[in-house]
């Protein structure tokens, strides 16, 4: 997780550190401690140390992520250029980690014996991973070959929530083992918080 959104920084916003719509950031630890200017839609503002709060730190594979608030960050134009480039970038990133999961809770399942085999072959399992995976195709289909300014600001919006949806599914069929500390669950709740820093939630009555 760490390596990807450094990348993703690194081409976006190089020498910055990049906020959300309102002036919140999660981003690597190095990342938190380098750079002295915020970036929120395509320009910088000096960061002060009087007028930012460090909100807490989460341990990720890879490193730490820290949490941001900037209390000075003026009202984000969403439709500029380099602010679609950062929440495309960021659902590839999010994408990546769901199929990540995927393959997770499949090997999870196919250890995970019942009395008629794994639970990996049980029929309502199957059609759980099933549909999982068609969401994960749908959502690459639309962000395949696209550039920041192929989407709007609802359908990037709708891609970010459809990666929120099959992670919850996937936690579902996880069960408890899901919701351990160090485990998948984690994963799922950080990339839904980058989603909720970066990209804010769907409109009122829009797909979830």
């Amino acid at each position: 997780m760490v390596p990807a959104l450094t990348a993703l920084r690194t081409a976006v916003c190089p020498e910055a550190l990049p906020c959300g719509p309102a002036g919140h950031a999660l981003v690597p630890e190095d990342i938190a401690e380098t750079f002295d200017h915020g970036w929120a839609d395509g320009s910088g503002a000096p960061r002060a140390a009087d007028r930012e709060d460090r909100l807490t730190e989460i341990a990720v594979s890879g490193g730490v992520l820290v949490a941001l608030r900037r209390r000075d960050e003026a009202p984000v134009d969403v439709h500029r250029a380099p602010v679609r480039a950062w929440t495309l970038g960021l659902a590839w990133v999010r994408l990546g980690l769901s199929e990540q999961m995927l393959d997770t809770c499949m090997t999870y399942l196919r250890g995970r014996v019942t009395g008629a085999g794994t639970l990996l072959n049980q029929q309502m399992v199957k059609g759980s991973l099933a549909e999982v995976a068609i969401e994960h195709l749908e959502i690459e289909t639309m962000m395949d070959g696209a550039l920041p300014g192929d989407l709007d600001i609802a359908a990037t919006v709708h891609l970010h929530a459809q990666i929120t949806r099959a992670d919850r599914m996937l936690l579902r069929l996880l069960g408890a083992y899901g919701f351990l500390a160090d485990g998948p669950g984690q994963v799922a709740w950080v990339s839904e918080l980058l989603a909720d820093v970066y990209v804010g939630p769907p409109a009122e009555g829009g797909p979830r």
